[in-house]
């Protein structure tokens, strides 16, 4: 049982084939709730406890499904919203495909931040410095000594300087800076290879397109190294 990680990742069928061998994790900042209305919605969602696990078997939302919210990152990917779409598209090329389905077979998914998140009024505002704890790096130390990835892409800038910056197990500084800050490597106890960590732009940002060049370039390198 985990100490420390509440969502278990989403891991496709082919991730231990890779894509041309390599172990791709693809990991985001936030999962996030706006049923304002449900009884455990601050208790669930609460930026002060940062902890949502009380509720994983008895959310009013999940529940009547069958489901459990620590399942949410395979929740997420099945259900394909046009961010996992877009990120799917682009992947596609290392696998000469367009499916959906068979890129995210060779990926595996989770999120940085340990709970729910909440959205209120319809919207769903950035995850904050605020937000993250020293849990959510345990949870991603955890999740790579059991994936053992070589490539780790991570969405976004919010949780980019804990990843990469701050990380403990960081080895490259230097190539951080050589490389536009796309790319250093974490050398992990347990995971026998160094992982290597590249950050593009949010797949939902326009910048996704504006700086898609200077991130193909660098993430080809490293699939065909």
């Amino acid at each position: 049982m985990s100490k420390y990680k509440f969502f278990e990742p989403y891991v496709g069928k082919h991730y231990a084939d890779g894509i041309n061998g390599k172990r791709i994790l693809v990991l985001g900042a936030s999962f996030y709730c706006d049923r304002v209305t449900c009884p455990f919605f601050a208790s669930c969602t609460s930026v002060i406890h940062k902890d949502s696990s009380a509720f994983d078997a008895k959310c009013p939302e999940y529940q009547p499904a069958g489901k459990q919210l620590h399942l949410e990152p395979s929740y997420c990917v099945e259900d394909a919203p046009t961010t996992y779409q877009r990120f799917a598209t682009y992947m596609g090329k290392f696998l000469q495909t367009d499916d959906y389905d068979t890129v995210w077979d060779h990926l595996a998914f989770t999120n940085y931040v340990q709970f729910f998140l909440p959205a209120t009024n319809g919207s769903f505002r950035e995850t904050s410095w605020s937000d993250l704890s020293e849990r959510d790096l345990k949870a991603f130390t955890e999740v790579v000594q059991d994936l053992r990835p070589d490539i780790v892409i991570v969405w976004g800038s919010v949780i980019n300087s804990c990843l990469k910056e701050q990380n403990p197990y960081l080895v490259d500084m230097k190539e951080l800076r050589e490389t536009e800050f796309y790319i250093c490597h974490l050398n992990v106890p347990g995971v026998p290879q160094p992982i290597a960590i590249i950050n593009p732009y949010h797949p939902s940002s326009s910048a996704w397109y504006s700086a898609m060049k200077q991130f193909d370039g660098y993430l080809t390198n490293l699939i065909h190294s």
